[in-house]
């Protein structure tokens, strides 16, 4: 059984990475000062760079297409 809702999806295929951007219905995360819980992004077929953090946690670089940062309103539209 699954808790994700999706907002955006997008199948990985052979030409083209993939994205799944959901909600957990189950989160119960929130930090200090938090109203609302957090979104998650899965992006599938993408390179990434992963690069540990002294201080805890991780810094993450993902390689993606321009037309997928448009579709998830990360870029404005192409002219």
């Amino acid at each position: 059984m699954s808790t994700k809702c999706s907002l955006k999806w997008k199948e990985h295929t052979d030409d083209s990475p993939g994205y799944h951007l959901y909600d957990d219905a189950l989160d119960d995360f929130g930090g200090e000062g938090e109203t609302e819980q957090p979104v998650y992004l899965r992006l599938d077929g993408v390179h990434v760079e992963i690069e540990t953090l002294v201080s805890g946690g991780a810094s993450v670089t993902a390689t993606i297409p321009r037309n997928i940062a448009r579709e998830l309103g990360l870029l404005p539209p192409a002219n």
